[in-house]
């Protein structure tokens, strides 16, 4: 027995020494890793160092900064250039960015890159660049002119509420400024359109045609059409009737869209109600997106209807592309007699002869109770964020009521569901949103371009002064955004965050609701901190902190250190996406494939619709000596 516990003993002193050795092992090995990870630090691996000018961190704990050091896309240290130059390394970059200031990479919280990429081709009759209705005329004319007999000729940008002397065109009017080409006007706001007799035929509407649901085509007092189109839905048809190019062309146009948000100085760009106006539009998004040295990060709502098509879960993607959720409108436009309000419109020459809207109109739904609860409850159930076009309050009351039964019968902590535009939002309905989790964006530039006209003549000084209440949304716990909604208004951030801080109209007779003003920081936050936390980004963009992404926006002048009125004159100077510069040229290896294969699909094209004519062979005959100059540089089709 003694034998047996003497070699018991030797036994669990072994044990014992072996364990030991395995912690002494254990904490030398960490003692290593940790020193790796000192040394590391302490070797200064910095990638790259920013400084040289203002950095606007948009943290309230460290709201200013000298520099930033960047590691591998993130941020590892932001503070004074002392601090941060300790991260420098013998292969460290330090970029001088020349007194300029850098604030985080901006985001547009709610624009349509599709619907830019489109309009950008088509012929340009906005209130934006044409000056009066007779420019507007000359411009269209000249579209008409260039066509070729048969083809469509599609405009965008017609606005009676900017041009206020613009008025409605007739079909007949139409049909004699193009008789032998379909013709298709698209107002600034794409909520109401114009057609002429061929572009009805072409689009299998008649006068018997059904109205679709949220939509219609108007008809005068004897039932007969009379050119005007209102809403997304009925424009729909018209779209389906246009003619489609190769799938190259559009992604061509849609990675120049891209640039043309980062040269705006957007980093993330955020899609709600991406419309299938282009063959594989969720997918093309997605590819031009996620291709290397692409300039932004997209995500997308796409429209609800849509979704389950394509069979993608909640927050499907990845850092540079990502569906979010799914995007409804509950009510239409205030310029097409859609806003679904308590009070009428105002009884106006502009109301009644520029945009048609009928005494004593209120707006509308475009569902019914029952329908609009049981799709906010599905998606609500599903798990997707819910974005919602809401602009009159009984639209935003519908909503919110929606989202309240969704709620009650399937709990979810943290939904986020989104209201856009918010024009007349009341004080009450901001308050339930914030019990409810509901957040807003404002289209805020409707106080610019459109005060004026809603102050005198939509809606009145009541209503318009409280037009996208943001300070009131602030005050009521909310962590808004705002947005340019392009192309419905130019794609200028500095000019929307002027708008929110001053309220004046562009002709400068009117400020609307001077206390729904909002700070300088509580603009800036508008377009970087709240747009990230309203898609669930606050963790890795928004602001300049340690372990984000080294999104950055470099600008010409510190916002913060210069008058509202002068904010329209800074200029983008660069962005970066996690530490890297985004380079624009005009010619890459992927643009030129792109437009190599848009050149071939046109040229093979032209085969059957004009091999008898002139132009059909100079289309063949230049597309093909462009593939044959190309073809032997095969480094070119690379990226």
């Amino acid at each position: 027995m003694a034998q047996q516990r003497n070699y018991q003993l030797k036994f669990i002193l072994i044990h014992k020494c072996l364990a030991a050795r395995i912690v002494l092992i254990a904490f030398l090995f960490s003692l290593f890793v940790v020193g790796c990870k000192e040394r590391h630090t302490q070797d200064n691996q910095a990638d790259k160092i920013f400084l040289g000018g203002d950095i606007i961190t948009v943290d309230e704990d460290n709201p200013e900064a000298q520099a930033i050091a960047v590691y591998d896309g993130r941020i590892i240290a932001v503070g004074s250039e002392t601090k941060v130059l300790k991260f420098r390394g013998s292969q460290t970059e330090v970029i001088d960015f020349q007194g300029n200031t850098l604030m985080p990479g901006l985001i547009d919280a709610h624009t349509h890159p599709i619907l830019s990429a489109i309009m950008g081709q088509v012929v340009d009759v906005s209130g934006f660049s044409n000056n009066d209705p007779k420019e507007v005329m000359e411009s269209l004319e000249n579209g008409i002119a260039d066509a070729r007999k048969g083809e469509w000729i599609i405009a965008y940008g017609w606005d009676p509420a900017i041009l206020r002397d613009l008025k409605a065109p007739t079909v007949q009017e139409l049909d004699l400024l193009a008789p032998d080409n379909p013709l298709l006007i698209l107002t600034q706001t794409l909520h109401t359109a114009y057609a002429n007799s061929r572009a009805f035929e072409a689009a299998g509407v008649s006068k018997g045609t059904p109205d679709p649901e949220g939509g219609y085509f108007e008809k005068d007092e004897s039932g007969e059409l009379t050119g005007t189109i209102i809403e997304v839905e009925a424009i729909s048809r018209f779209r389906l009737a246009t003619p489609k190019f190769p799938p190259a062309a559009y992604l061509y146009i849609l990675t120049e869209q891209l640039e043309v948000y980062a040269k705006a100085g957007y980093t993330t760009i955020v899609a709600p109600g991406l419309q299938p106006i282009i063959p594989n539009h969720i997918q093309s998004l997605q590819e031009v997106s996620e291709y290397e040295g692409a300039p932004v990060r997209s995500h997308t709502y796409p429209l609800y209807e849509l979704i389950d098509e394509y069979h993608y879960l909640p927050n499907h993607g990845n850092k540079y592309f990502k569906v979010m959720g799914v995007k409804l409108f509950v009510d239409g436009s205030p310029y097409a007699g859609g806003m679904a309000m308590n009070e009428p419109y105002l009884d106006s020459d502009l109301t009644r002869e520029g945009l048609g809207i009928p005494t004593g109109g209120t707006g509308h739904l475009n569902f019914d109770d029952e329908t609009l609860f049981s799709i906010v409850r599905n998606y609500h159930q599903q798990g997707w964020q819910i974005s919602a076009h809401v602009q009159g309050e009984r639209a935003i009351e519908q909503f919110l009521n929606a989202v309240e039964a969704a709620q009650e019968n399937f709990p979810r902590q943290d939904h986020r569901h989104r209201m856009e535009h918010n024009a007349l939002i009341t004080s009450e309905q901001l308050e339930r949103a914030t019990e409810l989790g509901v957040t807003t964006s404002f289209y805020i530039e409707h106080v610019s371009f459109y005060g004026d006209a809603l102050y005198e003549d939509i809606v009145g000084p009541e209503r318009a002064s409280r037009f996208m209440p943001m300070n009131s949304a602030k005050n009521l716990g909310h962590r808004f955004t705002l947005h340019t909604d392009s192309p419905s208004s130019p794609l200028d951030v500095f000019h929307a965050m002027q708008t929110a801080v001053t309220r004046t109209t562009q002709s400068g007779q009117h400020v609307l609701g001077p206390d729904e003003r909002i700070s300088v920081d509580d603009a800036i936050k508008a377009v970087t901190l709240n747009a990230a936390w309203q898609i669930f980004e606050e963790e890795s963009r928004g602001s300049l902190e340690i372990g984000k992404l080294a999104d950055f926006t470099i600008i010409s002048q510190n916002i913060r250190e210069i008058p509202p009125e002068h904010w329209t004159e800074i200029e983008i100077v660069d962005t970066y996406l996690e530490g890297n510069r985004v380079v624009h040229k005009k010619w890459t290896g992927r643009k030129i494939n792109l437009f190599l294969q848009a050149a071939w699909g046109t040229a093979s094209n032209s085969i059957a619709l004009y091999i008898k004519t002139k132009q059909g062979l100079l289309v063949m005959t230049t597309s093909v000596v462009i593939i044959l100059a190309f073809v032997t540089r095969k480094r070119l089709w690379k990226g």
